[in-house]
Parts: structure tokens; C-alpha cells; sequence
């Protein structure tokens, strides 16, 4: 069973990363992209809801239509292959990431402790994947901030 703590992690970490999204100026170089980094940081953030929703998807309890969202945001995946592909804007990612935390509170002890049906990143049921989220979203957030601070320095 999740403890509260890790659901304080995952408010905490979203609220980071789109207070971040004004205070870091991220407006003005979403899209761009140097060598430095593989993405941007609008793929940044779709990521974060790719993977999360994705977990959340397994108990059927995601609010987007995951095999697009892992298509444009999914490990391995670039803005340079979206080609014509009709993208989520920003605004659409937070208005979802914003649910994050009170959809993982929803989701039942049964569903936390059911074993999943392959071991995905070392994780063998939905609560493990869900602290693995808890961490993955910071890692992220630093991204964030790393990318925005060298893009705005380039412009």
C-alpha cells in the first residue's frame, strides 16, 4: 500500500515543474532545440504525463489515448520524428498532469497490490510503479530547468 507521502511527492513534483514552466520563461523556448539535449522541453513535459499515464493505463484509469502520447513522448522518441503529427499543446499536458495526484490517490489498495503481468523497470506491481513515478517526475523537472537555462543563454 502507497503511504501519503508518496502522493506529496507527486503534488509536489508536478507543481514544481509547471510553476516552473513561467518562472524558468519556458514559453519562449518550448520548442527549441540544440545538440546538447536529444529533445525539447515540450517533449519534456509530455514525457512526464507519457510515462505516468502510462502506468495509470493499467488499470485503465488514464485520460489519454497512451499509444499516441508514447508515440510523440515515449522513451526513445524525438520531436525531430513528429513530422505532421497533431501535437498536445503545453497547456493540454498540464491540464492533465494537474489530475495526476488526485487520479493516483483513487486508485484502490487491490489495484496497488496487484502483480503486474511482466516486471516493468524492475517494478512487479502498481504501487512500485507509482513510487518509480514519484522519482521519475523531479528527474525530470531538473531537465526541465537544465534545458531552459542553457536555451535562454543561447538566444
Amino acid at each position: 500500500m502507497t503511504n501519503k507521502s508518496v502522493y506529496e511527492v507527486i503534488d509536489s513534483g508536478i507543481n514544481y515543474i509547471i510553476r516552473g514552466y513561467d518562472n524558468w520563461n519556458n514559453e519562449q523556448v518550448l520548442d527549441d532545440k540544440i545538440d546538447a539535449f536529444p529533445n525539447t522541453i515540450h517533449w519534456q513535459y509530455g514525457h512526464v504525463l507519457t510515462i505516468f499515464e502510462t502506468v495509470l493505463s493499467l488499470c485503465e484509469q488514464n485520460e489519454v489515448d497512451v499509444a499516441k502520447y508514447t508515440k510523440l513522448f515515449g522513451y526513445g522518441s524525438s520531436p525531430d520524428n513528429w513530422g505532421d503529427e497533431d501535437i498536445p499543446s503545453v497547456d493540454e499536458i498540464f491540464t492533465h498532469l494537474k489530475t495526476l495526484g488526485e487520479r493516483a490517490r483513487q486508485l484502490t489498495d487491490q489495484q496497488l497490490e496487484a502483480e503486474l503481468t511482466e516486471t516493468i523497470a524492475g517494478c512487479s506491481t502498481l504501487d512500485e510503479l507509482l513510487v518509480l513515478n514519484a522519482i521519475h517526475i523531479p528527474v525530470h523537472a531538473g531537465k526541465i530547468e537544465e534545458m531552459s537555462r542553457l536555451l535562454r543563454q543561447q538566444q
